[in-house]
């Protein structure tokens, strides 16, 4: 598993066009999103108008993330890395990711709400500070109210490390079951995200996905000043999403924790809804509401490195055979760099 995701992006078709544009991307993430934050929180609400240019950067890589997660998912560990193209569908998967998010972190934000009203009450009540803190001294001694605040921080920090942690871990597999289906209501219900959280294949997909993380960013660290360490920072995020989708693919098709292509069949780990299907499994993307759609142009066309010819068609609308057929590339497209054939001798 680790080094299927490990050299996912190596095998991708525009492995260093990937990283670098990836790379660009969380740059601009890293640098438009907090200013633009600071701009409507401290300067002006005006800035709230420029949020589509401010966050599109970070839309990008996160709808990206989403594409990484489908493919792990969908193919398993003989996934490539997805081309980094079609960036509307990205900023939409994107801000689906980042709703999710938001809604699994929701309960945290009200229960640190509702705390702070109290003691805004409190505070501001009929009750006075100065006699509860007396009856408290009174009942524990000198020190009874600095004990009584210092354990209740602890409480409510260990209650939001416990939470964060709880979301650290959930919220892969419901980015899994939402990248899978294309249905963020998918994503937020709880039998099924916890049915992909409570497996093995999951929580070893999730561990090696977190060790790749901590140890990527120590090493990307030092050269985030010189530009490097982002995009090695967004291939580190790649392979992780790798990893999460990769055991979450395992835990919802029911497939063993061996590779698939150690299987006698050498079949790959789809997803479960597509077992007892024939055929291929049909592509769904993000907001389609699991309806088929037509896919993308291949990857080589996307980047230029191939262009769709049409060919003759015969009256049946089938392509005809042609001694030239060699000159078009698997994609339907004109191959750039081929020799050429021997140029007559004109001298």
């Amino acid at each position: 598993m680790l080094t299927a995701a490990a050299t996912a992006l190596k095998r991708s078709d525009d492995a260093a066009g990937t990283v670098l544009v990836g790379g660009v991307v969380s740059l601009l993430a890293w640098v438009l999103t907090p200013l633009w934050l600071g701009g409507v929180l401290f300067v002006s609400p005006v800035f709230l108008v420029v949020a589509p240019v401010a966050l599109a950067p970070w839309l990008v890589a996160r709808g990206y993330f989403v594409r990484v997660t489908r493919g792990a998912v969908d193919a398993g560990t003989a996934a490539d890395a997805p081309p980094l193209v079609a960036w509307g569908e990205l900023v939409r998967d994107g801000l689906k990711s980042a709703l999710l998010s938001a809604a699994l972190l929701a309960p945290l934000a009200g229960g640190l709400a509702v705390g702070v009203g109290v003691v805004a009450a409190l505070v501001a009540g009929p009750v006075d500070p100065a006699s509860v803190a007396a009856a408290v001294e009174s009942a524990l001694g000198p020190n009874g109210p600095a004990a009584v605040a210092a354990v209740a921080g602890v409480a409510v920090a260990a209650l939001v490390g416990a939470y964060l942690l709880a979301f650290a871990y959930v919220r892969p597999a419901a980015l899994a079951v939402f990248a899978t289906t294309g249905q963020l209501r998918s994503g937020l219900n709880p039998r099924r995200v916890a049915g992909v959280a409570a497996t093995g294949p999951y929580a070893t997909g999730w561990t090696l996905g977190v060790a790749t993380l901590a140890v990527g960013f120590a090493v990307a660290a030092p050269a985030i000043p010189l530009v490097v360490g982002v995009a090695l920072a967004f291939a580190v995020r790649v392979v992780a999403h790798g990893l999460y989708g990769r055991g979450a693919g395992r835990a919802m098709a029911g497939e063993p924790t061996t590779d698939p292509g150690s299987r006698p069949d050498g079949d790959s780990v789809v997803d479960a809804a597509d077992h007892g299907r024939d055929g291929p499994p049909t592509p769904v993307v993000s907001g389609d509401g699991g309806r088929p759609v037509r896919s993308e142009p291949p990857a080589a066309i996307q980047i230029g490195r191939a262009v769709p010819v049409g060919g003759a068609r015969d009256a049946d609308g089938d392509a005809r055979d042609s001694a030239e057929g060699d000159r078009f590339g698997p994609d339907g497209g004109f191959e750039w760099g081929p020799a050429l054939d021997d140029a007559e001798d004109k001298s």
